[in-house]
């Protein structure tokens, strides 16, 4: 299966193994999809979760480099 990432996308799986949590891509996108299930289970994806905030990559990558995750 060929999956097109966006390019910020493709920038957080990067970052994901920069982090040192995950070795490859697949192991992020695996990771993603169990809890995406796990969330569906719940009942979590829902209107409510729709309200959520989402953060940006800016953040993101902060927040890793705050935590000593990320150079």
């Amino acid at each position: 299966m060929v999956i097109d990432l966006k390019p910020e996308q493709q920038r957080m799986i990067d970052l994901a193994i920069q982090s040192g949590a995950y070795h490859d891509s697949d192991e992020v996108i695996a990771t993603a999809l169990s809890m995406l299930a796990e969330d569906i289970e719940d009942g979590a994806v829902s209107e409510t979760r729709s309200h959520e905030r989402r953060f940006t990559l800016a953040e993101v990558e902060e927040e890793l480099r705050a935590l000593g995750k990320l150079k």
